[in-house]
């Protein structure tokens, strides 16, 4: 009966010591071939105090040079010396920029693509018939913090970013990094949005508006259960329902194989 006991309790034990962690894979719901359709845009509009640089061409270098923000890097002696470089335009609080010749113009909310739209037509009006636009965003960034292996704020180089490359920009999550409830918290119009999404559901991630990260995102990768115990004071004191829930699986194997 001893005998039966202890290979009982080994084998339980073994069992519970060689499951894999459900919560550690990406997208395990995904299937090979499965098709999803996309749901949300996700391309980044301008927000106030984003900062645009806007460079206007044309076949007449003089004409296309008088709508561009040009500055120069060096003056010396009261001559013009090194580089030139444009300068670039901030976002009103109305999300309005001040161009020149044609004054403010309206660009809060639109895309990169659109506010190039609205430039070309209003040259247009101007004369500037064959006016080639383009228009770079500068200053976007997003911040990373939590249990990634590499912390710290970014630059946002793209329309559109998804949470899985700002998140491989900080290196990924390290070993302690809870998968199932990443935060993003956003702020648009004065208003402050959490958003929590698990890397684990494709279905849960790619259907939230948190999949595509937006300008001053803040992404916060939270501790799992482990980390947070070795936080504590005396981490063998503070003890989890998962831990718990663990060691009646346990004991209940032991009693099925004892007692059957």
């Amino acid at each position: 009966m001893k005998n039966r006991l202890f290979i009982a309790i080994c084998t339980a034990l073994v069992m519970a010591s060689c499951t894999t962690p459900r919560n550690f894979n990406y997208l395990r719901d995904l299937q090979n071939g499965q098709q999803m359709d996309i749901t949300i845009d996700g391309t980044i509009r301008l927000q106030p105090n984003d900062q645009l640089t806007v460079v206007v061409k044309s076949k007449d270098p003089l004409m296309g040079n008088l709508f561009n923000k040009t500055l120069t890097t060096q003056i010396t002696q009261g001559s013009v010396m090194g580089n030139s470089y444009i300068s670039p335009y901030t976002v009103s609080k109305q999300g309005t920029i001040d161009f020149p010749v044609i004054g403010e113009i309206h660009v809060g909310g639109m895309t990169r693509q659109e506010v190039e739209t609205t430039i070309k037509q209003e040259l247009q009006k101007e004369q500037l018939k064959d006016a080639n636009v383009t228009v770079e965003l500068q200053n976007l960034t997003y911040t990373v913090t939590g249990e990634v292996n590499t912390p710290g704020v970014y630059k946002i180089e793209k329309d559109k970013l998804t949470l899985f490359e700002a998140l491989g920009q900080a290196h990924d999550l390290g070993v302690y990094g809870k998968r199932d409830s990443i935060m993003v918290i956003r702020t648009e119009n004065n208003k402050r949005t959490t958003y929590v999404v698990s890397l684990n559901s494709s279905k849960d991630l790619f259907n939230s508006e948190a999949y595509y990260i937006h300008q001053n995102d803040i992404i916060y990768v939270k501790p799992n259960d482990v980390k947070a115990r070795q936080s504590t004071a005396n981490g063998n004191e503070t003890r989890s329902i998962s831990f718990w829930m663990s060691i009646v699986s346990v004991l209940t194997t032991v009693a099925i194989l004892v007692f059957k």
